[in-house]
């Protein structure tokens, strides 16, 4: 059950698209790093981080989109800590970033767990909601630079939640979290307009996060509804991500065509935030030296 607010958003807001049952899948990767990822991740060891994130991604194409495919494997949420079978986009995202940091692929978990989790991992310490936990400490920590600033004139969405926010929130009750260990205080994202982001959709840097944001609904405790990265190919930087677009799965699209496609969502999309990995360990005393 990873990320129930994905499954409510996909339920009442998802565009067309296919979801296939986690019970219907092949098992036989669940848990372990394919060796063709894990041969793409090694050989990209001595490339640019982007170029690291575009091998181990593209390793990853073609797989099923299936909501929530990840949990602790065990307690509230058993399904699988990692999986390299299925994804939903902010899965996805993390194992490519995970992969791509790593000084190894065998060490990946040590990051998708700093990514995920306040802590050892458990359901209550997930960080299940992106702008109140996961972005805040994905920067705080030193994974991620927001960069939305460098591509126009971000407009600075914010918002107060507290106790009362969550128990008027219908979804609440789908997440089994102590009062509180739900997340309070201000949320807030610097948020690209559209118009700008389309007219940026070439000089987005290869390796960003793409987060595609909402307008603010009163009473609602999220904006960020999908997830990607841009990545570089032959054919020039794409979003790369795990989608329901189409027939669903880990895919590519166009930058600019998915900037110009979400502007017919039915709950209007605000624009994009964009975030920059940075990197990590040795690599980054090196680029630092080099200064």
């Amino acid at each position: 059950m990873r990320l129930l607010w994905l499954v409510w958003l996909a339920a009442a807001f998802g565009g067309p698209g296919a979801e296939t049952s986690p019970d219907a899948l092949p098992q036989p990767t669940i848990g372990f790093i394919p060796d063709d990822v894990l041969a793409a991740a090694r050989a990209a060891q001595p490339l640019p981080l982007p170029d690291r994130m575009a091998a181990v991604s593209s390793a990853l194409l073609g797989r099923p989109y299936v909501n929530d495919p990840m949990g602790e494997g065990d307690g509230h949420d058993a399904d699988p800590l990692a999986r390299y079978d299925a994804f939903d986009c902010l899965t996805f995202t993390e194992e490519v970033l995970a992969l791509s940091l790593a000084g190894d692929p065998v060490h990946a978990a040590a990051i998708r767990t700093a990514l995920r989790y306040e802590g050892s991992p458990s359901y209550a310490t997930r960080r299940h909601f992106m702008e109140l936990q996961w972005v805040p400490a994905a920067i705080a920590n030193g994974w991620l630079v927001d960069t939305t600033g460098q591509y126009g004139e971000p407009r600075r969405l914010a918002k107060a939640v507290d106790a009362t926010t969550w128990a008027g929130w219908g979804p609440r009750a789908r997440f089994p979290i102590p009062d509180e260990r739900m997340p309070i205080g201000e949320m807030a994202l610097q948020v690209l307009p559209l118009d700008q982001a389309i007219a940026a959709a070439s000089r987005i840097a290869p390796g960003s996060i793409v987060l595609t944001v909402r307008e603010d609904r009163a009473g609602v405790p999220i904006w960020t509804t999908h997830v990607g990265l841009v990545v570089p190919t032959d054919e020039g930087p794409r979003m790369r991500h795990a989608t329901k677009l189409g027939a669903g799965g880990t895919k590519d699209h166009d930058v600019r065509w998915y900037l110009e496609h979400i502007q017919s969502y039915r709950w209007k999309v605000a624009g994009i935030t964009i975030l920059e990995p940075r990197e990590v360990g040795p690599r980054r005393s090196r680029l630092d030296a080099s200064r």
